[in-house]
């Protein structure tokens, strides 16, 4: 009986130890992240922004200028960063009935401000002021030590006074913001 007990303990304890076996496998997870940097406006969520369009109706608008709706941009960047801005060109591209003439919108009609910063770094003379500054075909950088981050915010506004020296129509210009890492 003692032979039959420790039989069947000998059993069960070796089946035992059969189904506690185990196995593994690991391996190893390498990550490589290169440095990124991205600038898109935020009512598109791309890099093309909405048309802004300044409308001059009266003697007033030409002397005083007229200021554009805040256009709102986003800076994502796994580094810190700076961004400027310049004119694609020199000059406005003109569209209206005086096709034959000179259409030279003067140098300093375009201007710019920055009303919010929230990309964590600061803004670059000569943007600091609280007025307008003029744009130019120059690169001119307008933010510096942006710092890290997925949704580094700013926001600007323009404004223009083209004087009364230029005939009715549509004066156009892109304006070029670019995110550099720093």
């Amino acid at each position: 009986m003692k032979k039959i007990t420790w039989l069947i303990s000998f059993l069960l304890l070796l089946h035992t130890a059969a189904d506690a076996q185990s196995s593994s496998a690991s391996q190893s997870v390498s990550l490589v992240l290169s440095n990124a940097i991205d600038i898109s406006y935020m009512a598109t969520g791309n890099g093309t922004g909405t048309n802004t369009m300044m409308q001059f109706s009266n003697p007033t608008d030409y002397s005083n200028g007229v200021t554009s709706p805040e256009q709102g941009l986003r800076v994502r960047s796994n580094k810190t960063f700076k961004v400027a801005v310049r004119c694609e060109a020199s000059a406005f591209n003109y569209q209206g009935n005086n096709a034959n003439t000179m259409q030279n919108m003067p140098d300093d009609a375009l201007k710019l401000r920055v009303t919010s910063n929230n990309t964590g770094g600061s803004v670059k003379a000569p943007f600091t002021t609280n007025g307008y500054t003029s744009l130019s075909n120059e690169s001119q950088d307008l933010l510096v030590g942006g710092e890290q981050g997925q949704n580094q915010t700013f926001a600007v506004q323009y404004k223009c006074t083209p004087g009364f020296n230029l005939p009715a129509g549509t004066y156009t210009m892109n304006v070029v913001y670019t995110a550099t890492q720093e």
